[in-house]
């Protein structure tokens, strides 16, 4: 089987290798690494315009055509897009996907994030998630002020600890807690009272692909 990352941020291969490591390691599992980052500066600049949905689309077709099994999309800003690829035989599913579903199943639900353009394809990821599974959770979110200039100039400590201190001063009153980037996931370290359990995407996204490995 092979299992394909596609990454809108260099550095977030690193964040996913723990992961991978724990629950994806397997003689019979091929782990390829894409990035293209220029994905997310046009979702950024430009909103998921159609030009831009195509752009996303023929990089998820280019990595299904390396023979690709799986393709997780590690962007929650371009990850419904992605899954909408047409003509590939590869299982595409965005990293947020196996979060959204927990959370979900939780009647106050608070998302947080860096970007403004994670809000809403969060929101509808979770509205969707929520009608599948016939739940209707209380779902409320709050972009983070001033931490995303830390992690795009490469201070990824200090974004880490903006995030944790946010959840520990400004959050309460909820059920759960989503960290709709998985490059918020590191804030975890840092976070020493949670008001309640915080879920982010990268380990439950590997957690859940593992499910499809090939069995003994």
């Amino acid at each position: 089987m092979k299992i394909a990352f596609l990454y809108t941020l260099d550095a977030n291969k690193v964040l996913f290798c723990p992961y991978i490591e724990q629950y994806l390691s397997d003689d019979n599992v091929m782990i390829a690494h894409h990035v293209n980052e220029q994905l997310l500066k046009q979702a950024m600049a430009d909103g998921l315009t159609e030009a831009v949905v195509s752009l996303i689309q023929q990089e998820v077709q280019d990595i299904a055509a390396t023979g690709a099994d799986i393709i997780i999309c590690t962007c929650s800003t371009i990850g419904n897009a992605a899954e909408q690829t047409d003509n590939i035989d590869s299982k595409v599913i965005r990293v947020d996907r196996p979060m959204a579903e927990k959370a979900i199943t939780q009647t106050r639900v608070h998302v947080l994030a860096a970007l403004d353009s994670t809000i809403d394809p969060t929101l509808s990821l979770l509205a969707q998630c929520a009608q599948q599974h016939g739940t209707s959770p209380d779902i409320s979110y709050a972009v983070i002020p001033n931490a995303w200039p830390y992690y795009a100039n490469g201070d990824t400590e200090s974004y880490a600890k903006v995030i944790a201190e946010y959840v520990e001063q400004e959050v309460y009153g909820y059920d759960n807690i989503v960290l709709a980037q998985a490059s918020m996931a590191p804030a975890l370290g840092y976070i020493n009272q949670p008001p309640a359990p915080v879920l982010s995407s990268p380990e439950l996204c590997c957690k859940a692909i593992a499910d499809y490995l090939p069995k003994d």
